[in-house]
């Protein structure tokens, strides 16, 4: 007894880790109209993570969803981006180099939580906006995949029956970064020519991203790979990244030259030689008419 006794005390001294994942709301009181940001942020409690899968639900009838900005994200790669499903805001991703904190610059020894994603919703009516965590799991990086499930977190925001017209916009000085290129891949839509892309902004986040090729009209896209409208590559390419402040880039691809042998050149040229041959031939019969038709007449 005195040993069970002594060991439960140890355990009871033991301090559990465990990640948390928590909602900050930038607003406590809304108005009717009025949009307002909600960070879902992760406390690691000291745990190194490297990978975070999770579900948003909030009341529909007081609150519309307006978009996600991933801009200031701990999350490096995106399994899947922000979107709605099944009424949910649902999204997962990835930490390659994990994550166990931000460094606080006043106490060096502490780390704060980070965001995983930043939430814009919009006010519908009054009542109170209810917002909650679904399904949170978190993989250590411990080289095993370890999943952690988190605790599920819940915020209310009362609605007054007022009207209000701000609308939440964050200020970004930067242009988004865009990088680009085209490659074929048995692998990838049967060796066809597709269009990888890579479209980032450290503040706001990628609105949209749309592309053109030759004198097509601009096109949205969402996803990459992209497969290319024009296979022959003759066309030049052009790709606009956008962010959630208007801010956008432009990058260009050079289309592939025309080959001198291809066959549609080959045979240009092979007709062309049977239309000349073919003028040549009626050119000199005429000759040899009139010739012919000289020397009846002497």
């Amino acid at each position: 007894k005195i040993i069970f006794l002594f060991v439960l005390l140890l355990l009871s001294n033991i301090k559990v880790e465990a990640s948390d994942v928590l909602l900050k709301s930038s607003n406590s009181n809304l108005e009717i109209g009025e949009q307002f940001y909600v960070d879902v942020m992760l406390n690691t409690e000291g745990s190194d993570i490297n990978g975070v899968e999770g579900s948003v639900s909030f009341s529909k009838d007081t609150l519309s969803f307006i978009r996600a900005e991933e801009g200031k994200s701990l999350i490096n790669f995106w399994i899947d981006k922000p979107s709605i499903v099944n009424n949910d805001v649902r999204f997962s991703g990835l930490i390659p180099n994990g994550f166990s904190g931000n460094i606080d610059p006043f106490s060096p020894n502490k780390k704060t939580e980070g965001i995983i994603i930043r939430l814009v919703f919009e006010a519908k009516k009054e009542g109170v906006g209810d917002i909650s965590t679904l399904n949170f799991n978190t993989t250590l990086n411990d080289g095993l995949g370890t999943i952690e499930p988190l605790s599920k977190e819940n915020i209310l925001i009362p609605i007054k029956n007022t009207r209000s017209l701000y609308v939440y916009k964050t200020i970004d000085d930067m242009n988004p970064e865009l990088s680009a290129f085209v490659t074929q891949d048995q692998n990838i839509f049967n060796g066809r020519y597709v269009i990888i892309f890579d479209a980032k902004d450290k503040q706001t986040g990628i609105k949209e991203v749309l592309i053109k090729e030759g004198y097509k009209d601009w096109k949205k896209i969402s996803s990459s790979p992209y497969l290319l409208e024009d296979q022959t590559r003759h066309s030049i390419i052009s790709l606009q990244a956008t962010n959630y402040s208007g801010s956008s880039v432009i990058i260009s691809i050079d289309r592939l030259p025309y080959s001198i042998f291809s066959f549609i050149n080959i045979s240009i040229v092979i007709f062309s030689l049977v239309i000349l041959l073919f003028i040549y031939r009626k050119t000199l019969s005429k000759r040899i008419s009139l010739i012919k038709q000289h020397e009846n007449n002497i």
